[in-house]
């Protein structure tokens, strides 16, 4: 195992930007991070903030982060920054999160150029011709359950142990469609079609539980993955 040390968000337009958006550019909406900028010629329209809700049950990441999709179209808005984003902790099984919405014309331009600088990025580690993919891996530091460790399986092997902070690139031999998985108290998957030359991000976290939590798993689109995971560490671990 060895250092592989990433430079991977400077060749994105916005350094660290970690944007998300909807197949249609008619209803395009970026999603930026609390440390990100807004874009030059932003206009704000308002701001939106999403709780728990009492007995809410989607409320995961992406339920999250699509509610506040919704949210934003209400008010006309194509563009959303992340002012505070609270992961599941002792007080919440959920993802809360409050932002301010912000309209902006050129947009659906801006994302195409940092579309084409994130496929640039991606070629940096490694080509479209290769013969494997990658699965890049990581746990943020916050959020419930920080003592717990699991080890991820890739079908039927090991391929890393998760650990509260930790990143992982892994090399993926067998390609078509691949179950990534990890047990605690109960097991937790998430299903991949893996192609060679492709890279892959898998953002990890525990959810609650009656005794030590489950695992929780995103698969995250190209530049909001790799945006988070080239910001945990300067370093990785390099896992064969």
């Amino acid at each position: 195992m060895k250092q592989l040390h990433i430079f991977l968000m400077t060749f994105l337009l916005f350094p660290a930007a970690a944007f998300s958006q909807e197949a249609s550019s008619d209803s395009l909406i970026v999603i930026l991070q609390e440390k990100d900028p807004v874009p030059e010629g932003a206009t704000r329209v308002g701001a939106i903030r999403i709780k728990d809700g009492g007995f809410k049950s989607r409320c995961g990441y992406d339920q999250t982060l699509e509610e506040a999709r919704e949210k934003a179209r209400t008010l006309k808005g194509n563009l959303i920054k992340i002012t505070e984003l609270k992961p599941p902790d002792n007080w919440s099984t959920c993802y809360r999160l409050r932002a301010d919405v912000y309209h902006h014309d050129g947009l659906a331009d801006i994302v195409a150029a940092q579309q084409a600088e994130a496929a640039a990025a991606i070629r940096t580690m490694l080509p479209d011709t290769a013969s494997y993919a990658l699965l890049c891996v990581y746990r943020p530091k916050t959020g419930v359950g920080t003592l717990v460790q699991y080890n991820l399986h890739v079908n039927d092997s090991v391929v890393c142990r998760v650990k509260r902070g930790g990143s992982y690139m892994i090399k993926l031999h067998t390609m078509g469609q691949t179950q990534i998985w990890a047990r605690t108290e109960s097991r937790a998957e998430v299903s991949a079609d893996i192609q060679p030359g492709k890279v892959y991000f898998l953002k990890c976290g525990i959810g609650m539980g009656a005794f030590v939590g489950r695992p929780q798993f995103y698969l995250m689109n190209t530049t909001q993955g790799m945006s988070e995971f080239s910001s945990m560490y300067g370093s990785v671990e390099e896992e064969e």
